[in-house]
């Protein structure tokens, strides 16, 4: 069977098309009824280091919990334009890639119009239209994940044995992204080794699997540091609860976590470890009043009005695709880490816009499939052919009109149940025009430095809306950083 050039050209074109589209829309239209600031700058001084140390900056340190690999284009970007302006660029690129690939995630599952309906259902998520506002890393680590989730997608779619080199190269993606990229790979490969035992040549489906893992675990070498945080370290909930008073003695060190697991550092037969890890975390008994009120509020306001969605979108999907078995996996495998990311975060005790951008794509491929199927379910009132690309052309236009406001719906960026994300600034005490009441601290002076000496170059630095005295602090709850 002959490739087909032509369907694959137009797919790449609109999903560049609607990556750009997504993009746009998102940052000159949209933002502004999500965020109460025009920037969101948590952590800057992180991802502001990571930069200074991958231009050569040695006396910079790593930040231990961050990939190398996703400041691919901030680094050399910062190098003539200026710290800033890579953080932005890169994010501008990140969400043209989330809205690309979560096109061409749900057109690998249900065709075109799923992958277009997609992109609108995003519109109308406020951390993902807020992604090109977050200026650190965290936007390009939602790119590799929805990059990734489209490639795992489309192998696993596929019943050419070959194709699953796309699933391996959509894992190692996520696995570069971020050291608990494994929550993300691990269904994938779950599926990938179920797409393979149903290969007509099993052998060959393998060994082409394989090959792309084996590259991102090399790179992942130099990506990770040696000093990383492990997984387990990462998402261990023990030292968080009793840092907020608990006396259970199932949370009071020391808290031996019993492996390590870093991509690219650890080798296969220790993973099992870590995979008893992740078991043991679900035993972990909880603490009365936790989460916090603050992260209560968050998540009554931006989170559990998109429980009836997940629910509802799963529910239309899996009756729509369950005929379709390669489909239906394939999604479910893919979609399952964002809904479990997403129903973790409901219980920590920070929810936070630049978590949710990374976990709400899945939410969003998930609605567009289901709203696909639901309209392609309307029998035709005349001809097949033209009836299916009316109707679906239809209810694109009518949901990009809705998620746009144009149409009062609740999925308006204006509808009465929605609240803005409070202002989350790392900039105010690092900027050059601000008036900071004690020292800055050690670990964010070099780039308070760099940023002086950007403002002094003339490159672009946010603003500050008015003048601020400010104080420096240093967060407790993360002792990794460093």
């Amino acid at each position: 069977m002959k490739p087909d050039w032509t369907g694959r050209a137009v797919d790449a074109a609109a999903a560049a098309v609607l990556g750009l589209g997504f993009w746009w829309l998102a940052d000159t239209d949209l933002a502004r009824a999500h965020m109460l600031d025009s920037w969101n700058t948590a952590d800057l001084s992180d991802y502001c280091n990571a930069i200074l140390h991958l231009n050569g900056d040695t006396d910079v340190p790593w930040s231990i919990k961050r990939s190398k690999i996703t400041g691919w284009l901030a680094a050399p970007l910062a190098q003539t334009e200026g710290i800033m302006t890579a953080l932005r660029t890169s994010s501008a690129a990140a969400a043209i890639l989330v809205g690309g690939g979560m096109y061409l995630w749900a057109r690998a599952v249900a065709g075109r119009t799923a992958g277009a309906l997609a992109v609108v259902a995003g519109l109308a998520l406020g951390p993902l239209v807020l992604l090109s506002r977050i200026l650190t890393f965290y936007p390009m680590v939602a790119a590799f994940l929805v990059v990734g989730a489209a490639l795992a997608t489309a192998g696993i779619v596929s019943k050419h044995p070959k194709h699953l080199a796309l699933t391996g190269a959509g894992m190692g993606l996520a696995l570069l992204a971020d050291v608990r990229g494994l929550v993300w790979a691990a269904p994938w490969g779950l599926a990938a080794l179920w797409a393979i035992w149903r290969s007509s040549d099993r052998s060959t489906a393998l060994r082409w699997f394989v090959g792309p893992l084996a590259a991102s675990y090399l790179v992942a070498r130099w990506s990770f540091p040696a000093d990383a945080v492990s997984l387990e370290a990462q998402m261990d909930v023990r030292p968080l609860l009793h840092m907020y008073g608990s006396d259970h003695p199932a949370h009071q060190p020391p808290w031996g976590t019993g492996g390590g697991f870093v991509w690219g550092r650890t080798w296969p037969w220790e993973w099992v470890t870590t995979a008893a890890f992740m078991v043991k975390q679900l035993a972990v008994p909880g603490l009365e009043g936790f989460p916090p009120p603050v992260a209560r509020f968050a998540a009554n306001n931006h989170m559990t009005p998109l429980v009836p969605v997940w629910f509802a979108s799963a529910a239309v999907a899996a009756v729509a695709l369950w005929r379709k078995p390669r489909a239906l996996v394939a999604l479910l495998a893919t979609v399952a880490p964002f809904a479990v990311a997403f129903h973790g975060q409901a219980n920590l005790a920070e929810i936070r816009v630049r978590f949710l951008c990374q976990i709400l794509p899945g939410l969003a491929v998930l609605v567009g499939v289901a709203l696909s199927s639901a309209v392609h379910a309307v029998p035709p009132l005349w001809g097949r052919t033209r009836w299916f690309g009316v109707r679906g052309a239809a209810v694109v236009a009518f949901a990009a009109l809705a998620v746009t406001g144009k149409v009062s719906t609740d999925a308006s960026p204006w509808a009465r149940w929605r609240r803005p994300w409070p202002v989350v600034s790392e900039l105010l005490v690092m900027h050059p025009d601000a008036q900071v009441s004690n020292e800055v601290s050690e670990r964010k002076r070099p780039c308070a430095r760099a940023l002086a000496a950007d403002a002094e170059a003339g490159h672009w630095i946010p603003p500050l809306r008015r003048g601020v005295n400010v104080r420096d602090g240093e967060d407790p709850a993360d002792p990794t950083r460093r």
